[in-house]
């Protein structure tokens, strides 16, 4: 077992082999989304891609990994595999849409199929798959992959916990277990009850905290719920959290959420950060951002008397909903409201950081919520849907600081010592000006941010983030953001933090960015930025390779060295939406929605001309 090491020369080093559940890993490990538990997203140990020869004559496609499925989930990688018989194999796990697991021995670059499981329970003619939507989790240490699949059956959302044996895939001992639990507000019990109209998505990458597997909920419907499981025998009654359940109980929302006769929507509040993991700092704590709230009304149906930023209506009994847009519903007041349990010890967490202790039965020890949450205007984080929780945070390691931010396109940076009584963020910044309008809504940060930790450079790490509508941009940071300012601060920021480089390449479309960092250690020729994103609605996919630092001739310039759509055969049909590249021993390894895992990798040379590209740089401001 890696001890704790809080030194961020050391960390540097240890930032892969420090596994999620504190495991030894080989060099080249991806055992967890973001490769590591602090969520930095960087693969720290990559001896064989570097700047030099990532270009378009030596790299690109060198196989594909059929699967069964769309794969929404970052592809897994161990490496030196021990397996029955005294062999060592590199293999990579993943998950797909279908509820099923692949596994593919690359030993040598074989690529060649090892197992696969089919997890859907037996089927009928009441039900369908919902499929594996969040990264599963390995236990190096037991030879253990985690995964939670997810089915409606006879009308009831039903989801499973997996322990599979890495080397056949076979059930461990006790595995699966049917994810149930409730909690406790006041003296009522609320209990995890999806349904085929109230559908929880299992949407957040697992993680490993202390020996427990952490499992979280969401979904537009539905509430966001925790359960801690603990990974030794998975039988065991879970912990359990449920962000808004004190909204469930009537007699203090007033609001009947399971109803679907008039509830359309809500009370929401869940767990889903495109994908990414939940943080587990090096005590064990937990850390996630969690969504907006909804209190979401049919047409015809009676707006409860309430005055907020997200509904307005003076008559004592209520105001009709005549229904507006094409679902003709209303927002009711409950949305801007986070009511509290009778015995003032529960809370709704939506629109929040959320601080977790699993040794304790997930109590919660700590939590953010950003002033504006429930204010008018567009920067109003309810009223605007822009929820906090649309992305996740990051740890620095080394540290105790948090960082992340979510729709509204601002970066939060959090002392992990949350204070209970409203704490307020360290520093907070817009990372550029909103759209103009009509899509000055369509801000957000999806797939960021990412790390680079550099502790040896007098200059700082290096940040990465690429929100919707904007060009990739990197940050200096050490234990805060560098380059800050107090002058013409945004409304919901504290400070201005200057991008010290960014991209002449924009997004201009969901999901902005999904990025991933290689790197051997600190080298500077050796670190590349990848980035992937793709267009909504299963379009083609495209991955793109950035220099981390920028050229000596261009300080200020993120400049691109490759990309997946400039040679003939590189191209990803159809992308994946939240997915990151994952980055292993010369090998990237892509989700897709074409039933299949895209490699990348060098090649022979080959000639492949760049289609011309315009030298007109794009005036980006920068505040």
């Amino acid at each position: 077992m890696c001890r704790h090491i809080f030194a961020l020369h050391f960390l540097t080093a240890l930032a892969t082999v420090c596994a999620s559940s504190g495991s030894m890993a080989a060099a080249g490990d991806v055992l967890t989304q973001g490769y590591n538990r602090y969520r930095t997203g960087a693969q720290l140990e990559e001896k064989i891609l570097n700047v030099a020869n990532v270009n378009a004559s030596t790299f690109g496609k060198v196989a594909s990994l059929p699967v069964d499925g769309y794969v929404h989930v970052q592809p897994l990688v161990v490496n030196s595999l021990s397996m029955k018989g005294g062999t060592f194999l590199d293999t990579v796990y993943v998950a797909t849409g279908n509820n099923s697991v692949f596994a593919f021995d690359v030993t040598g670059n074989r690529n060649e199929l090892l197992w696969e499981r089919h997890l859907t329970a037996a089927a009928n003619a009441d039900s369908r798959a919902i499929g594996i939507l969040g990264t599963p989790v390995i236990d190096r240490d037991s030879a253990t992959l985690f995964v939670v699949t997810g089915a409606i059956e006879d009308k009831l959302g039903r989801y499973r916990l997996h322990a599979l044996d890495l080397r056949d895939g076979s059930d461990k001992p006790g595995s699966p277990v049917l994810i149930h639990g409730s909690v406790q507000i006041d003296d009522e019990s609320v209990g995890f009850q999806p349904t085929d109209k109230r559908i929880a998505v299992q949407r957040a990458a697992l993680a490993l905290a202390n020996g427990k597997v952490i499992v979280a909920f969401g979904g537009d419907f539905f509430e966001g719920w925790v359960f801690a499981y603990d990974a030794d025998d998975l039988g065991r009654p879970p912990s359990v959290f449920c962000t808004t359940c004190v909204s469930r109980i009537q007699s203090i929302s007033k609001i009947d959420y399971l109803s679907a006769e008039c509830t359309f929507l809500g009370p929401a509040g869940g767990i889903w950060q495109s994908g990414r993991g939940p943080v587990v700092d090096d005590r064990g704590m937990v850390y996630f951002f969690t969504g907006n709230k909804a209190h979401i009304i049919r047409q015809g149906c009676l707006i409860p008397e309430g005055s907020n930023a997200c509904a307005q209506c003076a008559l004592p009994n209520g105001c009709p909903c005549g229904g507006v847009g094409q679902e003709k519903v209303c927002r009711g007041p409950d949305t801007c409201i986070s009511n509290k349990s009778k015995d003032r010890r529960s809370f709704d967490m939506h629109e929040s950081l959320v601080k977790l202790d699993p040794g304790r039965g997930l109590k919660i020890v700590g939590w953010f919520r950003p002033e504006n949450w429930d204010a008018k205007g567009m920067h109003g984080l309810e009223f605007n849907d822009l929820d906090l929780g649309g992305s996740g945070p990051l740890l620095i390691p080394g540290t105790s600081r948090l960082i992340g931010g979510g729709k509204e396109g601002v970066l939060y940076l959090l002392d992990t010592n949350l204070l209970q009584d409203h704490p307020a963020p360290l520093q907070s910044f817009a990372i550029a000006p909103a759209p103009s309008p009509p899509l000055q809504y369509y801000r957000h940060i999806l797939g960021g941010p990412v790390l680079w930790t550099r502790s040896t450079d007098p200059n700082g790490s290096r940040l990465f983030v690429w929100r919707m509508n904007d060009a990739l941009r990197s940050y200096k940071v050490s234990d805060r953001f560098a380059d800050c300012n107090r002058q013409d601060v945004q409304p919901t920021g504290s400070e201005n933090c200057r991008a010290i480089a960014i991209s002449k390449e924009r997004i201009d479309h969901h999901p902005g960015g999904i990025l991933s960092i290689s790197a051997n250690g600190e080298k500077a020729d050796s670190a590349i930025l990848w980035a992937y994103t793709s267009s909504v609605g299963n379009g083609p996919g495209k991955l793109m390779a950035f220099s981390a630092l920028p050229d000596a001739a261009a300080p200020d310039r993120l400049r691109e060295i490759w990309e997946s759509d400039t040679c003939e055969g590189d191209a990803i049909d159809i992308g994946s939406t939240f997915a990151p590249p994952s980055v292993s021993r010369g090998r990237v390894y892509v989700a897709t929605g074409a039933d299949r895992v895209d490699v990348f990798g060098l090649i022979p040379e080959r000639s492949c001309a760049k289609i011309p590209q315009s030298e007109e740089l794009q005036h980006l401001q920068n505040f």
